[in-house]
């Protein structure tokens, strides 16, 4: 999950990174770089402690199931992503970035009740403006014979029915720290191995 915190730079290079998280944010961070130079700095929850819930719609297996992420659900991911946005305006506050006429500047949320800056400011922006990188993870977990929240065991193999394999980022029992692809090929290279030998 992703915030965004932009600020203004008077006397350096241009930095322009930032992505569609809503349609008023992705519309207001467009006019925002059209008229000033500067960057888009972003804490990022690589390993959320809230878990999401995926549910069986009915029987029918041509029905789509429930997904329902929960984010947010864990107070220690708010509190970690506050966290984010404080070191984040620690290092605004350095003598480099001074130096460089960086100014922190924040898009106004009318109807936040909070002052401004305060923690509870930055959970309700956090809760309102926050997004996921689309990676998930897990609805598949592999694990050992033990283990009753896993669906397939250290072969792939699903549980419990013959022949069928889950091979894709659904087996990772927890979110790698970077992106999801590589270690996504290296499970099907795995997979390859283990059903060429089997």
């Amino acid at each position: 999950m992703i915030i965004s915190l932009q600020y203004n730079v008077t006397s350096c290079h241009v930095l322009h990174v930032y992505s569609s998280f809503t349609k008023v944010l992705h519309h207001k961070s467009k006019e925002y770089m059209k008229s000033k130079q500067g960057m888009m700095l972003f804490p990022g929850l690589l390993h959320p402690k809230s878990v999401g819930k995926i549910t069986l719609a009915s029987k029918n297996i041509m029905e789509q199931p429930f997904i329902d992420p929960c984010y947010l659900t864990a107070r220690e991911d708010v509190e970690t992503l506050i966290g984010g946005i404080r070191i984040i305006q620690r290092m605004a506050s350095t003598k480099a970035f001074q130096d460089s006429g960086v100014t922190p500047s924040y898009f106004k949320f009318d109807n936040c009740p909070y002052e401004s800056d305060s923690d509870e400011y930055w959970e309700y922006v956090i809760r309102h403006v926050t997004y996921s990188i689309h990676h998930p993870v897990g609805t598949c977990k592999m694990g050992a014979k033990d283990d009753q929240t896993a669906v397939v065991d250290p072969l792939l193999r699903v549980r419990a029915l013959k022949n069928i394999r889950v091979v894709d980022a659904s087996v990772m029992p927890h979110l790698t720290s970077g992106n999801t692809n590589a270690p996504t090929i290296m499970i099907a290279e795995k997979a390859a191995d283990i059903i060429k030998h089997s």
